[in-house]
């Protein structure tokens, strides 16, 4: 027996009823259909595994990375927030063009504890790489840029294989995993992630994150310079830039060596108020050959947000305790004031991965397996990568800085009921502005006319 309508408010003459129609609060999500399908992302995504989904109630790969996707897009931070999409599945399976898509949280765990070898996380990692690489930038537009590395820590708070007490400036002495990862700084795009255990030296592997980065991105732009924090700071790696005759500025360690010879110096030039700036040259013993080093102080005084280091060695000196200090090795040419303005470009690789944990939850869904882990973070990343180039390609300028939260609270947060008109299926957008119905026609049309419609995978994919 159906309930009938309900007075439920002694002030007003409104009643409350239920309804069986099928509701989501992401309409907005139809966007999103519209922009996966642009990109053959389904196609892609069903070869990116190294197994085969072989049970006739198998839901298939692309439903579960669907709906992982769709809950990091909604907000969510961990599997059970898979529920912020609500129960009304069948709007998804209509617009993303789904049979089915999973319903069980536990499913999509399954789904990525099944790549648990090195061998497997390989597989997935070259794959969405190279679709990431040769399908989602625009390289038409991205035509020149700083490849920058770095390196991130991600707390955790459970018993996850990998998560070691390590490095963890903010929550010193919780577990971390302690990724690298590689960004084209202007367009902010990522363009490789290795996961490592949290107790991991910060230089481990570095070299060869590095190569791997080199070699996908090869010909396909022209690296203007490589920007890295001082987990690079190796002589082997300065080889390898060195080798690819492109310039580098790169963090040093604050070894006592570096502080002395910081220490003597006196002929700093003020580049601005409280700031100052001077070079020096500078051989490890070691090392095969000088390089030049770009120090830069900032008195804490006078500057409550001054970066960089005091120096621990001369900690008890009146003048040099005044200040903090930035070091950095670099084969640039230009002025010190200049390299580290040019330096100073890696702030937006913060502001990516700020983003990146913050709206992608870079730092979330945790699962028991190291090499799951690592895979559900590179889907985050491609997702990342996707609004990006969204962004970039579809939005307009004024709209391009915007991050995730804001696109989700302006066009994907539409409550919207799918219905029918005769053999149709139709969903109705909840919008009642003629200007925001407009944008959401504009932006699909634009999605049609900007994102290119090319595959340029090898055979090997």
């Amino acid at each position: 027996m159906p309930l009938k309508n309900i007075k439920f408010l002694k002030t007003s003459h409104v009643k409350l009823a239920f309804t069986n129609k099928a509701m989501t609060s992401y309409g907005g999500f139809s966007v999103i259909a519209k922009l996966f399908e642009s990109i053959e992302l389904r196609k892609h995504v069903e070869a990116m595994f190294p197994f085969i989904e072989v049970s006739p109630n198998a839901t298939g790969v692309f439903s579960k990375v669907l709906r992982f996707g769709l809950t990091v897009l909604a907000g969510g931070r961990r599997f059970s927030h898979t529920m912020f999409l609500g129960d009304s599945l069948e709007i998804y399976e209509a617009i993303f063009s789904v049979k089915r898509i999973t319903k069980s949280i536990s499913s999509v765990t399954r789904f990525f504890n099944r790549v648990k070898s090195f061998q497997a996380v390989e597989y997935v990692s070259d794959r969405l790489w190279r679709y990431t690489i040769d399908r989602i930038i625009p390289w038409h537009k991205v035509k020149s840029d700083y490849l920058t590395l770095d390196s991130t820590v991600v707390t955790r708070y459970g018993e996850q294989e990998g998560a070691c007490v390590g490095y963890n400036p903010k929550k010193r002495g919780r577990p971390s995993h302690h990724p690298l990862l590689a960004f084209l700084n202007k367009n902010q795009f990522v363009v490789n992630l290795w996961n490592r255990p949290g107790n991991t030296s910060s230089f481990n592997n570095c070299l060869e994150f590095a190569k791997q980065t080199w070699a996908r991105l090869e010909g396909k732009l022209k690296i203007l310079g490589v920007l890295c924090d001082s987990a690079f700071y190796q002589e082997a790696f300065l080889k390898f830039v060195d080798d690819k005759k492109v310039p580098f500025t790169i963090a040093v360690v604050m070894h006592k060596i570096i502080q002395q010879q910081i220490a003597q110096i006196t002929d700093w030039k003020k580049v601005d108020n409280f700031i100052s700036v001077c070079e020096f040259g500078f051989r490890h013993d070691k090392w095969e050959r000088f390089r030049r080093y770009i120090v830069v102080r900032q008195e804490v005084s006078q500057n409550k947000k001054a970066t960089g280091k005091q120096l621990s060695l001369f900690e008890k000196d009146p003048e040099i305790s005044r200040y903090r200090y930035g070091c950095y090795s670099t084969s640039h040419t230009e002025t010190p004031e200049e390299i580290w303005r040019t330096y100073r470009l890696r702030a937006s690789d913060e502001g990516v991965i700020r983003e990146s944990k913050y709206d992608f939850a870079l730092d979330g869904f945790s699962l028991d397996c190291f090499y799951a882990v690592e895979t559900a973070m590179l889907f985050r990343v491609l997702f990342y990568n996707i609004v990006q180039s969204f962004r970039l390609q579809v939005l307009p300028d004024s709209e391009k800085g915007e991050t995730l939260h804001t696109l989700r609270m302006k066009y994907l947060l539409i409550p919207s009921v799918l219905g029918r008109d005769g053999k149709e299926i139709i969903l109705r957008l909840g919008v009642r502005a003629k200007k925001m119905k407009q944008k959401i026609l504009w932006i699909l049309a634009q999605i049609d006319n900007q994102i290119p419609k090319r595959i340029a995978f090898g055979p090997a994919f």
